[in-house]
């Protein structure tokens, strides 16, 4: 019994061998034929995700802030924490996995210190978690993109700039539209998406050996190991304020690089020494940008040729906003100064004339002082003013 108990077992083995590995787990509701099974079953298999007790995943019913947050916690294989600021997740089961997050600085929640873990989560929120696991909000590490990608972010959301580097990095698409819908929903199949794109990128710290722009490499000393890293046809790079191009990289730099699932570098941040081209951007950034980093070097070199053009043209659009014409404007771009006191006169003629209803000829000659003709235009007008008056006054015509 025994012999055949070992035999059957043996044949079992066999038959599993053959066959190969049991399929990942697909819940009832999620279909064979889902777009999300491909990111649903692994991260049912890992623990990361789960269904509901009823067996279900329910993929287009949103996610809720605690739900993702215990599935962020667990992708990042961060260890439970009883710690917390956050005063009403004392009930949540994901309460662990939320103030783990909260101690690494991933989630901030609310300025009550609420974390409000029932609500449904936004696309603004779920990628500013996302890109916070990725440390994108690190002083350091972060690059500004100084871009509108969609017409409903503006440059004053929130969570601006980590959607754009989020867009960069494609971990999330907007619509075909141009919007990218920061306030709405996420379901749970969109979530699992956005966290399997997540596994899939690789966070790497060191200093940079080299760099290389023409093969598109960068070399890197990690501890006490020197590595080459490939950079992926497109590839974010920023230096200390500004995006930069891999030449403009400096030996002795910290680096902090993200790599895709093929192990290219599609985001890599270097920050060390402050040069000229940093001051510069610094405060271009200041003045709001009305002299660029590179006409502010100019000024400092005395390159006075490479900013008068735009200055000029800058400043004729200012007058005439201000009301002044064309001729005055050059007038005082000219320091034609004769030039600029007659059409200076001719305004404040006019000026006093609309605001008076004094004809202009009489004020021109009041000007000069010559106060005969003056007396003898204002005479002229108050005869026609007159006329003009008996003309209109219907009692009179009757």
């Amino acid at each position: 019994m025994k012999e055949k108990l070992i035999i059957l077992s043996l044949t079992l083995l066999m038959i599993l061998s053959i066959v190969g590995p049991v399929n990942a787990y697909q819940p009832q509701d999620v279909s064979s034929n889902h777009w999300a099974l491909e990111y649903i079953s692994p991260l049912l298999d890992k623990g990361i995700m789960y269904v509901y007790e009823d067996g279900n995943f329910a993929p287009n019913q949103a996610i809720t802030r605690g739900e993702f947050a215990y599935s962020l916690a667990k992708s990042l294989k961060l260890q439970a924490s009883i710690v917390t600021e956050m005063t009403d997740i004392t009930n949540h089961p994901a309460k662990g996995y939320i103030s783990a997050l909260v101690k690494e600085g991933i989630i901030t929640g609310y300025p009550d210190n609420t974390f409000r873990p029932y609500n449904k989560i936004t696309r603004a929120e779920i990628i500013t978690m996302l890109s916070r696991s990725l440390q994108l909000d690190d002083e350091k590490k972060k690059i500004n993109l100084d871009r509108k990608y969609y017409y409903d972010v503006t440059n004053q959301h929130w969570a601006n700039n980590l959607i754009s580097l989020a867009t960069e990095l494609s971990i999330i698409d907007g619509y075909p539209d141009g919007s990218f819908k920061p306030n709405d929903y996420v379901t749970k199949a969109e979530s699992a998406k956005l966290l399997v794109k997540l596994s899939q990128l690789t966070k790497v710290e060191g200093q940079i050996i080299e760099s290389y722009p023409i093969s598109k490499k960068v070399k890197l000393r990690i501890g006490n190991q020197i590595e080459d890293f490939n950079l992926a046809y497109k590839t974010l790079i920023g230096r200390n304020t500004r995006l930069v191009g891999l030449e403009e990289l400096l030996v002795s730099d910290n680096a902090y690089l993200i790599l895709n699932k093929e192990k290219e570098v599609i985001y890599l941040k270097a920050y060390g020494l402050i040069n000229e081209e940093d001051v510069a951007e610094k405060v271009s950034d200041m003045t709001d940008d009305f002299l660029s980093a590179e006409e502010l070097i100019a000024v400092s070199n005395r390159d006075w040729d490479a900013v008068t053009p735009r200055l000029k043209q800058e400043l004729t659009f200012t007058l005439l906003e201000e009301g002044l014409t064309i001729n005055e404007v050059q007038s005082l771009l000219n320091r034609d100064w004769d030039e600029l006191k007659v059409s200076g006169k001719d305004r404040l003629i006019e000026a006093v004339s609309i605001n008076t209803n004094i004809p202009k000829g009489v004020i021109e000659a009041a000007a000069v002082k010559d106060w005969e003709s003056a007396k003898k235009l204002a005479k002229t007008s108050l005869i026609k003013t007159a006329i003009e008056e008996i003309m209109s006054s219907s009692s009179l015509l009757s």
